[in-house]
């Protein structure tokens, strides 16, 4: 015993972690058939069988890689490491008893997969319900649809909703909001089929009676339409031509969309409804009557719009039109976004649909009266146009363009729609638009000086302008250069806009300093010169046309002269003439157009500043006007002024800018004096102008 004692305490110690490691291998090791094994080991035998801490010659157990929280049921029993393989873990398979390989699912674990399917199931069954009340609602307006075309003899309207592709819903509420949630029957699969019969024969049944609700829902009076139709040609169209007037009319009566569209004719209508007006039933609801009418029109245009390709001609047609009717609405900033989308159309536009001719006809008139809103209201062009660029270059002048005919009302001169009358005169309409185009490529380039886009502005570029002006003007057409007797309203209203443009050109000269008294007064004498011919131009104008019947272009340029008049001729004899004639026709043109108001408010402000007085009926007759706040006259026009801004144009101008503008053109006068033949002289002023008609008298007329 006590040699076993000493060779015991000789011994390595034992630990318990070797003793368990040990065991383990044993039982994984030991065979009960192997007859090499010992049954019952000696003591030192099995302390042989140890290995020393941090030696190799031990057999170490084999741990999986990855262990898992949730062990199989074997590995459980028998407290071993399970990696959780499935469908049986890697000691199971080792063992070869992977059938008995089962997992317990977790109670957490099982817990929280029962909520998230529980969260599942819940949502299901809601999209289940709003899915259910969704199918419930569409078959109620499905069945009112259905029940309306039936009964309620809308079935015209109700079809047009349908063919421009309107969904149930909206129609549904037109008709009047179904009550939802009361029993309705699932509808025949048939029924799509059914309706989309019942458009194509609608369809065939308004082109073959030429029906004018193939156009238009807001009225199904046809000779409402075609009363709108004729004013817009008579006043509006040969002002701002934008599309060929004589294929859009076939287009039109031919129930054909290449050069005519359901939103361009109602924008044409809405536009027309600025020119309505009966003298003999001129209330308070007459006027909210054709409001409403017009509002009707531009909503029905703005939703056919929502469907409409923007490349197409028509879309930009359409776009161009709304512009003059949201700036008549007294809209300017809307209308602004109108026209910008337009040009910007017009310009990214590939492909052709219309013939080159019609086209080129929109193109320019487009891209014209863009130009033209830059330079009344002293923006930059948004659109890059080529001044060098020669207008209708690919348009026979020369065609006849039908003739021009005094139409305001019903019944005048008994013409149908398209129609002329051999004793009216000739419109002379696509050269008044070519000419207009030339006019407002010089305007372009004005605008581009006075941008600074090109350095400072020198004398040079101001003379080159306002000499260009000169050469258009002698060069007018002998049909359009007289303005005298009863000069068509187009052509009064081309040389009211050339009136303008030198106005424009020449104003911010007399804000310099000039060397020489002399030439500050010349300067003053030629501006106010050109303000008092375009005032009788306008007032001749009013004679004739009355203002309910002009573009609302015009409006501005009214402004534009008679302030040029008041604030330059301040103490002259025509000034208390020209105040009065300003506000009363911005009163008269209220009627139709809105945006004489806020222009009223702008004129208003200007003689406050020229210290100008206004008697006391002008200032009770102006009313709502005066109390306009700078928002309103902001969304009128853009600006809330309409004069020119000052003080961003002349720090771009060279000094001397001025006094080298007045001997530049002495000379050019003087040049042009001596080129005229000796008959022209006589006739003529100093400048070499036509002698204008006494201002005075037709101001007091």
């Amino acid at each position: 015993m006590a040699e076993i004692d000493e060779r015991d305490m000789k011994c390595p110690p034992i630990t318990t972690t070797d003793i368990s490691r040990q065991s383990m291998q044993d039982i994984q090791s030991s065979s009960p058939t192997d007859p090499t094994t010992p049954t019952n080991p000696t003591t030192s035998e099995q302390a042989s069988t140890y290995s020393r801490p941090g030696t190799s010659a031990g057999r170490r157990r084999k741990v999986p890689d990855s262990v898992t929280p949730n062990a199989c049921t074997s590995c459980k029993k028998a407290r071993a490491k399970c990696d959780g393989v499935k469908p049986a873990c890697r000691r199971c398979v080792q063992r070869h008893v992977p059938n008995s390989c089962h997992y317990e699912i977790h109670a957490k674990t099982a817990k929280e997969q029962m909520i998230r399917e529980i969260h599942r199931l819940q949502r299901k069954n809601e999209f289940l319900e709003e899915e259910k009340d969704s199918l419930g609602e569409k078959n109620s307006w499905i069945e009112k649809i259905m029940r309306s075309l039936k009964d309620d003899g809308q079935d015209t309207e109700i079809i047009s909703k349908l063919k421009r592709g309107e969904s149930h819903q909206a129609i549904a509420e037109w008709l009047g909001r179904p009550l939802f949630g009361s029993d309705t029957q699932a509808l025949s699969p048939t029924t799509e089929n059914q309706i989309n019969h019942a458009i194509e024969q609608h369809h065939r049944n308004l082109v073959e009676n030429h029906d004018i609700r193939y156009w238009t829902n807001v009225s199904t009076e046809a000779e409402l339409i075609e009363h709108l139709i004729k004013l817009y040609f008579t006043w509006i169209h040969p002002v701002h031509m934008l599309f060929d007037e004589e294929h859009f009319m076939t287009s039109f009566k031919e129930c054909s969309e290449v050069y005519c569209s359901s939103a361009l004719v109602n924008i044409i209508c809405a536009m027309s409804c600025h020119l309505l007006h009966d003298t003999r039933d001129d209330d308070e609801r007459t006027k909210s009557g054709i409001q409403s009418l017009r509002t009707q029109f531009i909503n029905e245009s703005r939703s056919l719009m929502k469907y409409a390709d923007y490349g197409k001609m028509t879309s930009i047609q359409t776009y161009a039109i709304m512009f003059l009717v949201e700036l008549g609405s007294r809209h300017g900033l809307i209308a602004s976004s109108h026209l910008r989308l337009a040009v910007e159309s017009l310009m990214a536009k590939q492909t052709s649909e219309q013939s080159s001719e019609a086209e080129e006809v929109a193109a320019w008139g487009i891209l014209t009266l863009h130009t033209a809103w830059s330079g009344l209201t002293y923006q930059k062009p948004f659109a890059p146009a080529s001044t060098h660029a020669s207008p209708f270059s690919n348009i026979a002048l020369d065609r006849v363009d039908g003739r021009w005919n005094l139409y305001r009302q019903p019944g005048d001169n008994n013409l149908q729609l398209g129609d002329q009358n051999s004793e009216d005169r000739q419109s002379f309409s696509t050269l008044t638009a070519c000419e207009n185009a030339k006019l407002y490529r010089i305007v372009h380039e004005c605008i581009v000086v006075y941008c600074g886009t090109r350095g400072k502005v020198s004398s040079h570029s101001l003379l080159n302008l306002f000499h260009r002006y000169i050469i258009w003007k002698d060069e007018l057409p002998s049909d359009l250069r007289s303005v005298g007797g009863e000069p068509l309203p187009h052509v009064m209203f081309l040389h009211i806009q050339y009136h303008t443009a030198i106005i424009h050109l020449l104003q911010p000269l007399l804000h310099l300093d000039h060397y020489y008294p002399e030439s500050y007064e010349q300067l003053v004498k030629l501006v106010v010169n050109h303000a008092k011919i375009g005032v009788e131009l306008l007032v001749q104008y009013k004679s004739l046309y009355t203002n309910f019947y002009l573009s609302p272009l015009q409006l501005f340029c009214l402004v534009h002269l008679c302030d040029a008049v008041v604030h330059y001729d301040g103490h002259g004899n025509t000034t208390p003439n020209t105040v009065h004639f300003c506000l009363t026709s911005l009163e008269e043109a209220k009627v139709g157009y809105p945006i004489a108001g806020p222009l009223q408010k702008m004129f208003r402000l200007s003689l406050t500043e020229y210290n100008i007085p206004v008697p006391n009926e002008l200032e009770h007759m102006i009313g709502e006007s005066a109390r306009m706040g700078p928002e309103e006259l902001l969304d009128a026009c853009t600006r809330p002024t309409y004069k020119q801004p000052m003080a961003q144009i002349l720090p771009n101008m060279q000094p001397e800018v001025g006094q080298d503008f007045m001997n530049g053109w002495q000379h050019l006068v003087e040049g042009r004096t001596a080129e005229l033949p000796l008959g022209e002289r006589s006739r003529s002023g100093s400048n070499g102008r036509e002698k204008r008609l006494d201002i005075g008298s037709l101001l007091n007329g």
